[in-house]
């Protein structure tokens, strides 16, 4: 098995401000801090950088681990990250400028700028709605696409095509619903208004105001100079990246930044009018999505609390901001599965005085030792009893995947065949959990079992080609 090295950056932790030092010793926080990224790091479960700001000032900031493990390049503070879903946050900010600008209206129907929806569609959900999550859109990434098909998307006028064709989840405004494909729509939407790709827009509008010079946006996850690659820690032996994956940000994500381009967003969302007029600022963190909302500017000065986070293979990313306690969170990892959250969670814990709870290992390898320690009949049967207890989401698949690969990768047919039965009797649509058991059927050379599961997942997905590719040879 390839061994990957990893790097670990000197952690710089200052004076605290007043904010952050109400221990006995000014550095105590910065030395939980750092406890708490090295356990994290520590576990195999986070890889990246944190930024802690108080006042305006660096109260806490530390890399670690590998920008790129196959190279030994070590995350800096110059490391940029992709951030995922944050980048809904930067299209909402600019939704709002433009409502500012009186070039939109938040109650315009799409329709106004964009065709190709069906009339009930194009007349009633607004760009309020959209914002809002409460459209009824669902996410264009969970449609049943062939991966060839996810491979074309290479614009935002390419994903639109593939939005066009999906149905409401539940009629505009009657409920909230988190969508990553309402936020493709506002991109298209703003690109139409402003003749202009998102990434001009973002930089002409955003970026160079607040002087983000080390931020980009792409549509589709490439290569960028300084721009960490992104890894699946929740795999079991050598990690994968992403660079391959056609991960499609397309609005919903797709901007890469450092915790201190982040920073900078956030300081002028704080103190200043540069994007946005404090009105506006209070939409912009308002959401129906979160418990709280603020009447006034006034208001979320004193009190305010934000944060959202991105996700996708290989990214994890958290922006918070505290106006009670006054401080801002920017968490940037390489890792996926939550990774910054986990990390965020606990530093936050630490300045609100509650409970620390220790990382625990990726899901995947909790999963793999239950099977190994305790037999197969006994995961067979107490799947989600014994999940549950680890701490680990039972409805997670992907953590499924991630320990069968690693019986496949062993060549552990038995207990990969035990993993990929309970996989594919609870989510008996995932066409990679039936390829995966033919192939473990294969390593016990069942020919007949491992067709019948490739018959499966063509039944699934008719045009699959691995499932195609696995039944020639078995002609053959």
């Amino acid at each position: 098995m390839k061994k990957f090295k990893a790097n670990i950056i000197t952690t710089l932790f200052l004076v605290l401000p007043a904010a952050l030092s109400a221990q006995n010793s000014e550095n105590a926080y910065g030395i939980k801090f750092s406890e708490i990224v090295n356990e994290a790091y520590s576990k195999g479960v986070f890889s990246g950088n944190v930024l802690i700001v108080s006042d305006g000032k660096v109260a806490f900031e530390t890399s670690i681990g590998n920008a790129d493990y196959d190279k030994n390049i070590p995350n800096t503070s110059g490391t940029k990250f992709q951030t995922g879903s944050i980048t809904k946050f930067f299209v909402k900010t600019l939704i709002h400028q433009l409502a500012d600008e009186n070039k939109i209206s938040m109650s315009d129907n799409i329709g106004k700028y964009l065709t190709g929806f069906s009339s009930d569609i194009s007349g009633n959900v607004t760009i309020q709605q959209l914002t809002d999550h409460t459209s009824g859109f669902g996410d264009f990434l969970r449609e049943a696409m062939n991966p060839d098909e996810l491979r074309n998307l290479k614009n935002i006028s390419d994903v639109l095509t593939v939005i066009r064709n999906e149905k409401l989840n539940f009629p505009p405004g009657s409920r909230v619903q988190y969508s990553n494909s309402g936020y493709v729509i506002l991109a298209a939407i703003m690109e139409k208004i402003e003749g202009k790709t998102l990434e001009e827009i973002l930089k002409e509008r955003i970026f160079n105001k607040t002087g983000m010079d080390n931020t980009g946006f792409k549509v589709v996850n490439t290569e960028a100079d300084g721009k960490a690659k992104g890894y699946l820690s929740g795999q079991l032996g050598p990690k994968e990246n992403n660079s391959d994956m056609n991960i499609i940000g397309a609005g919903a994500g797709g901007i890469y930044s450092t915790t201190g381009d982040m920073n900078k967003f956030a300081q002028s969302l704080i103190n200043d009018n540069r994007l946005l007029s404090d009105e506006s600022k209070v939409r912009l963190f308002n959401s129906p999505l979160f418990p709280v909302q603020y009447q006034n500017w006034d208001e979320f000065k004193r009190n305010g609390r934000f944060a959202i986070a991105g996700g996708a293979p290989g990214i994890s990313a958290v922006f918070g901001i505290n106006m009670e306690k006054n401080y801002v969170m920017i968490v940037l990892s390489n890792f996926d599965q939550g990774s910054a959250e986990e990390v965020s969670q606990r530093l936050s814990a630490v300045l609100n005085d509650r409970e620390i709870k220790p990382f625990s290992p990726p899901p995947a390898k909790v999963i793999y030792d239950i099977i190994k320690q305790k037999g197969a009949d006994n995961f067979i049967v107490n799947y989600k009893e014994e999940l549950s207890a680890a701490g680990v989401d039972p409805e997670n698949d992907m953590i499924l995947l991630f320990a069968g690969r690693e019986f496949l990768r062993e060549n552990d047919a038995d207990n990969a065949i035990v993993l990929y039965t309970v996989y594919t009797k609870e989510f008996p649509d995932i066409v990679v959990a039936w390829n995966d058991l033919g192939d473990a059927y294969l390593l016990k050379s069942d020919k007949d079992k491992a067709r019948k599961c490739y018959e499966q997942a063509l039944k699934i997905r008719p045009g699959n080609k691995r499932a195609e590719e696995s039944i020639r040879k078995l002609n053959q």
